[in-house]
């Protein structure tokens, strides 16, 4: 199934970047889809000794890369700022 006719209620893990750390460091953060390279990240909050590079709540384009043990893992790559632009004019890079 593909993300874009995903239930609303499917939530999968996608590894949002720690900001602030020596090393590159994920956190993997629920989220729901919203389109196939969109998905919507959970509302939880971040622990209070983390700060991420997407907040709870925001639209983001995930990209697919190779993770430990060669699986596949959904990174944040850049906030969705117009989800119903069908153009790349929709996204802004991580501050």
């Amino acid at each position: 199934m593909s993300a874009a006719t995903a239930s609303s209620t499917d939530w999968i893990d996608v590894h949002v970047r720690i900001v602030d750390e020596a090393v590159d460091v994920w956190r993997p953060v629920k989220a729901q889809p919203v389109s196939e390279h969109v998905f919507r990240l959970s509302d939880e909050a971040a622990p209070t000794d983390e700060r991420w590079s997407f907040a709870p709540g925001d639209a983001v384009v995930i990209e697919r890369r190779r993770g430990p043990g060669g699986t596949e893992i959904k990174v944040a790559v850049a906030r969705a700022l117009d989800l119903d632009e069908p153009s790349s004019h929709w996204l802004r890079k991580a501050g």
